[in-house]
């Protein structure tokens, strides 16, 4: 099967870029589709990571304002999993250590990879590299994030039950609803030390 972009053509710049694209493909019976046009929202792709202290089985979560839960008519003081932009070609594992400082004040203990996912593919070429952190959920306190990119972002130490229970209760962004996801197949030990504090 074939595809091809046959023209490009910038609709928008800003924080993302509009694309607008003239395209043709393969179809599955042997024929092909287009000229066809298709919008596509094109950006670095994104970092994000759960924060999790196994020892004391908490989760840190991050809580700020977002404009597309409030375009959507949810609360836009959306409760969500660390994440950022990868800038300047980062490595992810390094983007996401910076994210995790700048968004909760943390250092992350151990960094694993859960996986890459594109996001929203039908609309967007962004792609997400998701990890799992360790971290010290007792060190969590203040208030974070870039003051000259307008970030005000809250953490909140939350029992690992009351976390994975927040996806049926209100409205969290896709990528915190996988990594919850992830973390409640991965049984509780509690024969793992907890920290001092």
């Amino acid at each position: 099967m074939k595809a091809k972009i046959l023209h490009t053509q910038v609709g928008y710049k800003g924080f993302f870029q509009l694309q607008c694209l003239t395209v043709e493909h393969d179809r599955f019976d042997g024929g092909s589709i287009g000229p066809v046009e298709r919008e596509v929202l094109h950006r670095s792709d994104v970092v994000a990571a759960l924060l999790y202290d196994p020892g004391h089985d908490k989760v840190v979560l991050v809580e700020q304002y977002r404009a597309g839960a409030h375009v959507a008519g949810v609360s836009p003081w959306l409760i969500d999993i660390v994440a950022g932009r990868i800038e300047n070609g980062q490595p992810p594992a390094e983007a996401i250590r910076r994210e995790i400082v700048e968004e909760s004040g943390l250092k992350p203990d151990t960094l694993e990879p859960i996986g890459t996912y594109l996001t929203a593919p039908h609309l967007s070429s962004e792609q997400i590299h998701l990890y799992i952190a360790t971290v010290d959920a007792t060190s969590v306190g203040g208030y974070h994030g870039l003051a000259h990119e307008g970030e005000d972002i809250r953490p909140l130490v939350l029992d690992r039950t009351e976390a994975l229970a927040l996806p049926r209760h209100q409205a969290v962004s896709l990528w915190s609803a996988l990594a919850l996801a992830w973390l409640a197949n991965r049984p509780f030990d509690p024969s793992v030390e907890e920290r001092p504090g």
